[in-house]
């Protein structure tokens, strides 16, 4: 796919263009901050993605965008005072982000919510970037681990904790299991074809729009089926 443009200032403006759009739709749902907080964020994705395999295309800010949105359907769906999320992402709330990569979903939600966020990366190369990235953004309610984490290990000690991509769901839950608090959530997303042996497991599906592969000028929007896969412990 070509863009016109490769300055990752130019994408990252595009793509906050994007998320813009998107979050007119749910007023008051990320912080005033955000909007500034996730431009930069893009423009080191934009810069640093192809020499570090943050992510698949990271000059394509459509691409980016829907990472970001995506990233943030648990905070939009937390407004809803009847839904499982509600109250997760208050000031109070400790959160941790497992495989956090490229900082999807655990560096977007923290430029989004007061809440503070551990991420928790064993690459050291990703591990430096969500550093440069946090700093960039100037995220006072992050902290960075450069580690790999195994069941047991913290016990006890958060509110939420969360994973995109992480792989084998059953070692996600039994991470998760170990580092929540009483009456913690564990929060993954999936996709649909999924199934999870965890009991107790609530499925919310919820849709993001992903624009396909351009044919000459032309774009195909299609609307994907995504899933998060909440425990209660």
């Amino acid at each position: 796919m070509k863009h016109r443009s490769a300055d990752p200032v130019e994408i990252a403006a595009s793509a906050r263009v994007l998320i813009e759009a998107f979050l007119h739709e749910f007023p008051n749902v990320v912080s005033r901050e955000f909007p500034d907080r996730i431009e930069a964020f893009v423009a080191n994705i934009a810069l640093w993605g192809a020499r570090m395999n943050l992510t698949a295309h990271p000059e394509d800010p459509e691409e980016v965008a829907f990472h970001v949105i995506d990233s943030l359907m648990p905070l939009v769906l937390a407004v809803d005072p009847a839904s499982i999320l509600h109250g997760a992402f208050v000031r109070e709330r400790r959160l941790l982000d497992l495989g956090s990569g490229a900082g999807f979903p655990g560096l977007v939600l923290a430029a989004a919510s007061p809440a503070h966020f551990t991420l928790v990366e064993s690459r050291r190369k990703r591990a430096s970037f969500l550093q440069v990235a946090t700093a960039e953004m100037g995220l006072a309610n992050v902290t960075i681990q450069g580690r790999r984490i195994e069941a047991g290990d913290p016990a006890g000690q958060f509110d939420v904790v969360l994973a995109r991509a992480f792989g084998d769901p059953s070692d996600f839950f039994a991470i998760a299991a170990k580092a929540l608090k009483p009456d913690g959530l564990a929060v993954l997303y999936a996709n649909p074809s999924q199934r999870f042996a965890q009991p107790n497991c609530q499925r919310i599906e919820y849709t993001v729009l992903r624009r396909a592969e351009r044919v000459g000028r032309v774009g195909r929007i299609n609307r994907i089926l995504r899933i998060l896969a909440v425990w209660r412990k």
